[in-house]
């Protein structure tokens, strides 16, 4: 009997799993407007209570939100117009270095520089012959960027507008049994979701000090400024981090004009990104949310193998809610009980 339940478990999970990663392109932008439209709530209620409109409510948080991200695109994009600034000095800096990684070659392998150039044109011939695919997945995932920017804050607008239908809905359809503690659900929901944000805010702090030290350690000059705008950056995937890091490691090389201080660099932000992946985010965004350190690995990593870079952050607080939803069901409890800190 206990095998038959194991077994029903499985596929039921690989089940959801499955739907998952099918249905990601529709759910992944819900997701992200469902975790925004809740952590966006209570300032929606408490400017509602001021006597504001329902419009005006929902309006200014979501324009606070999108004059955060548009001032940390503004940031990336400052960012990158330094870099360009930069790029003709960058090009003096690399001559000199790539003739002498030619002569290394040579000296210790016996590969000349005309092999080495035959190699070099070769790959980039093979590379121009999937250029046509990869602007096909460049444009794609623009296209997906775009769009989610666009769709996501009409999602979590609609979401506070239509709070109390969905609510009114989920007492409707909810059995008898639970109604009574639907009100405290959605109570706990709330608070999970709001104790994630402070949980990704001592992140991104925590992640910055430990950039900042690490920057501090090989020498580089204003390390809290470079360690912390890195962290910050974080928050827009891969383009922020990279951007970021090739400031400092920009600016670096072309002060010293010695690639040792770089490699620390890549060095230390390599490092902080690790621990930050595998320790910091799992312990201290998992203590917020009230999900032990194994569960939280557990959530991040199958996250990131079914929705890519958002379910490592989507799918720790939406477990949170899961374990909220089981502690209120005898059958569901042992479920609560293993994945609670």
């Amino acid at each position: 009997m206990k095998n038959t339940a194991l077994l029903q478990s499985l596929l039921t999970l690989l089940a959801a799993a499955g739907i998952l990663w099918l249905a990601k392109g529709f759910l992944i932008p819900l997701a992200y407007a469902f975790l925004i439209a809740i952590s966006l709530f209570p300032l929606t209620r408490f400017l509602e209570r001021k006597g504001m409109g329902n419009v005006l409510s929902i309006l200014l948080p979501l324009l606070l939100i999108t004059i955060l991200f548009g001032g940390l695109l503004a940031l990336l994009g400052y960012e990158m117009a330094l870099l360009s600034g930069n790029w003709p000095l960058l090009q003096e800096k690399m001559a000199p270095f790539f003739d002498e990684v030619h002569a290394g070659l040579e000296k210790e392998f016996g590969w000349t520089a005309e092999e080495q150039n035959t190699w070099i044109r070769e790959n980039i011939e093979k590379m121009s012959e999937n250029a046509g695919a990869l602007l096909k997945s460049t444009a794609a995932a623009t296209f997906e960027a775009v769009f989610n920017l666009i769709i996501i804050p009409i999602y979590v607008a609609l979401l506070l507008a239509y709070r109390r239908k969905l609510v009114n809905f989920l007492n409707d359809i909810v059995p008898d049994t639970f109604r009574e503690k639907l009100p405290e659900v959605l109570d706990d929901t709330i608070a999970i979701f709001g104790r994630f944000i402070r949980g990704m805010v001592v992140v991104y702090i925590a992640v910055g000090l430990l950039n900042t030290l690490g920057l501090w350690i090989v020498g580089v000059e204003n390390p809290l400024v470079y360690g912390m705008l890195t962290a910050i950056m974080t928050i827009i995937p891969y383009f922020g981090i990279a951007i970021s890091a090739l400031l400092p490691i920009t600016i670096s090389w072309l002060e010293t004009g010695q690639m040792w201080q770089p490699l620390g660099i890549i060095a230390v932000f390599s490092a902080v990104q690790y621990l930050e992946a595998n320790l910091i985010f799992p312990y201290v965004v998992g203590r917020y949310v009230n999900i032990n350190t194994l569960a939280a690995i557990i959530a991040i990593f199958l996250g990131a193998l079914i929705w890519g870079v958002a379910g490592m952050i989507l799918f720790l607080p939406f477990l949170a809610v899961f374990r909220i939803f089981a502690a209120h069901f005898p059958q569901l409890k042992p479920w609560s009980r293993v994945l609670g800190s």
